[in-house]
């Protein structure tokens, strides 16, 4: 059985997500869970900016089709 957290931390993190502060904490090719933080993420009033909602949308989008789509050498790399 392939432990998909282990994938993921071989695979390591990329720029933007260390940036916004997602982490991802359950990973399979059903469920994928992932966090970030509000703080240092905001928009002049405070408010969670809407684009750091859209890169956290795209981050975990693109790491749930990796893990669906399965081994190979053109998703694993």
């Amino acid at each position: 059985m392939i432990d998909f957290m282990d994938v993921l931390r071989e695979r390591g993190r990329g720029a933007l997500d260390k940036k916004m502060g997602i982490e991802i904490i359950e990973a399979s090719p059903d469920r994928l869970v992932g966090t970030m933080p509000v703080e240092g993420n905001t928009q002049p009033l405070g408010l969670l900016h809407g684009g750091a909602n859209v890169v956290l949308a795209e981050s975990l989008g693109s790491v749930g089709t990796q893990l669906h789509a399965g081994p190979s050498p053109d998703c694993w790399c």
